[in-house]
């Protein structure tokens, strides 16, 4: 394969897709609301990864096909999944994933900012998760996010683990949260970006198909967040 031929290539399929291009939002949170949280978690998550995919497997004798032993899946396993997000000053990300796990718990302070009831009350789970998107996203002709060729919805989350944020004298470093979150499963919604009108082969001269999902264009852009 020549240079020039990857280069047409690459072209062609509208670049390389690039590590620092996403977009996190919560779906119906449990907590909240808080004035601007959506636009925080899009514009203060700085850290994220597309999920694995993971399947259990079985073996069987396989002594009727003649080897030993013959593998097949049984179970889709969908693992954790991590997100790093940058705190403002008035520490609103902070904030927001302590209550949703204090709100796991049924512990909310009182009026006079204590917890009353120290008793361990678990909500139903219809109660404290909610739906995860990450999109996956790339810049277009009008907008830096314009085009999304993949979204993964994580079904049923919750923040299971909210790290130590540490805090130190010395050199001034932004501070940061990072939160550990189990979901039930995954699922993709996939989309030809090169359908979008002003790509190198400009399949489709149409930019309807690609409406965005979960309502409306994104604020984020690439010489803003990334």
């Amino acid at each position: 394969m020549s240079v020039s031929r990857f280069i047409q290539r690459v072209s062609k399929d509208g670049g390389l897709a690039s590590s620092n291009g996403f977009i996190v939002r919560f779906l119906n949170p449990p907590v909240g609301p808080l004035f601007g949280l959506d636009e925080t978690i899009e514009f203060y998550c700085n850290e994220t990864q597309l999920p694995n995919l993971n399947t259990a497997e079985g073996s069987t004798n396989g002594i009727y096909v003649g080897s030993g032993q013959v593998k097949y899946p049984h179970t889709r396993v969908y693992t954790e999944i991590q997100m790093g997000f940058l705190c403002d000053a008035n520490m609103t990300v902070l904030k927001f994933l302590n209550d949703w796990q204090d709100s796991m718990f049924n512990q909310r302070p009182g009026s006079e900012g204590k917890v009353q009831n120290r008793d361990v009350r678990l909500k139903y789970m219809d109660e404290y998760v909610c739906d995860i998107a990450i999109i996956k996203a790339e810049p277009g002709p009008k907008s830096a996010v314009q085009r999304q060729p993949i979204t993964y919805i994580l079904e049923r989350a919750y923040p299971y683990a909210i790290d130590a944020v540490p805090l130190q004298y010395g050199t001034n470093q932004v501070t940061q949260v990072t939160a550990q979150f189990s979901y039930m499963r995954h699922y993709t919604m996939n989309y030809d970006i090169r359908r979008i009108k002003g790509t190198m082969d400009n399949i489709g001269e149409t930019e309807d198909h690609m409406s965005m999902p979960f309502g409306g264009g994104f604020s984020l852009g690439f010489d803003g967040r990334w």
